[in-house]
């Protein structure tokens, strides 16, 4: 739905994005992440017609967003950054508004704003001037405005930004039940977006594509992948100590009593298999209690870091 082709954007001498090439087909929500400045705004803006490429080609549902940049917008909804409206007009003569420049009327724009008031939990706050409301609902009214017309394309900057733990959690339904019809793109800064909604992501710094996979992936990137934490009884942390010395599959990379009677390790696998069920075993086998056990999924921002920082230490994310 979504297609880039060596795409170049330049402003002066300087290169904001620099040959990037990359699609977003139907139904896969992709986390678009850089750290500030890496050309991910820019790049949105281009895909919605709002910048020109220097060069290359952008499509979107097979339209060329320079040839046909009206039928380019019919097809996307796009939520920018700090979610933009009309300080002096209600959350729903914004939204009707809104819907009457995406062509709506009569029944069809009362369905649609229907909608997505309930989607996005909008009643309460309709009658209000936007700019009364707090940041979380100035940022839900952005995004209902982004999905008014049922756009084929969702490009969202931060959109969960200001938005309490119970709002979140309602707008990550949203985009789960959405996602399959859609080609959805989310930038954020917040890692844990992606792991929650995400099934692809890419990583740009300084306009290049740094990587390029899945969340799942990412996280095998991750030092911390796969090590195991196990807290056993303190009194028997001699005979644990003896026991994880001769299992050749884990190293001991931390090892302390806690604050609650108990004795926690930390475990690296030597390889990238998962060795709970050793552990578990070898546990049973001495009569050892396991009082609490977390196998780490891994760190997506150290993976970030190690891609994106001065330094790009890519080894720190390898086994």
């Amino acid at each position: 739905m979504i297609a880039l082709e060596n795409v170049t954007r330049k402003f002066g001498s300087f290169t904001a994005v620099d040959d990037l090439s990359m699609s977003v087909p139907k139904g896969q929500v992709l986390g678009f992440l850089g750290p500030n400045g890496a050309g991910k705004t820019t790049t949105m803006r281009m895909i919605s017609g709002y910048l020109s490429p220097t060069s290359g080609k952008i499509t979107v549902c097979g339209f060329d967003v320079l040839e046909n940049p009206v039928e380019v917008k019919k097809r996307i909804g796009y939520m920018p950054e700090g979610a933009p409206s009309y300080a002096d007009m209600t959350p729903l003569g914004f939204l009707d508004f809104i819907a009457e420049a995406r062509g709506l009327d009569g029944s069809a724009k009362e369905r649609a704003l229907d909608r997505v008031i309930g989607e996005i939990s909008l009643s309460s706050v309709l009658y209000q001037p936007i700019d009364t409301l707090s940041k979380g609902y100035k940022r839900r009214v952005g995004l209902a405005q982004a999905l008014i017309h049922d756009p084929d394309v969702l490009i969202l900057d931060e959109p969960t930004e200001g938005l309490d733990p119970n709002q979140k959690r309602e707008i990550r339904s949203l985009i789960h039940r959405i996602k399959e019809s859609k080609a959805i793109v989310i930038s954020t800064h917040v890692l844990e977006e992606v792991e929650a909604l995400c099934s692809r992501v890419v990583i740009i710094d300084k306009g290049k594509i740094v990587l390029d996979d899945t969340p799942t992936a990412l996280l095998a990137m991750s030092s911390a992948h796969q090590t195991v934490y196990v807290a056993v009884p303190d009194f028997q942390r001699d005979r644990v100590s003896a026991l994880f010395e001769e299992m050749q599959q884990v190293s001991v990379i931390e090892d302390h009593p806690d604050s609650k009677g108990t004795h926690l390790y930390a475990l690296k696998p030597e390889t990238a298999e998962s060795v709970v069920a050793d552990l578990v075993e070898a546990l049973r086998l001495q009569n050892v209690k396991i009082c609490d056990l977390y196998v780490e999924k891994g760190r997506l921002e150290e993976v970030f870091y190690a891609f994106t920082s001065s330094e790009k230490d890519v080894s720190k994310g390898e086994k």
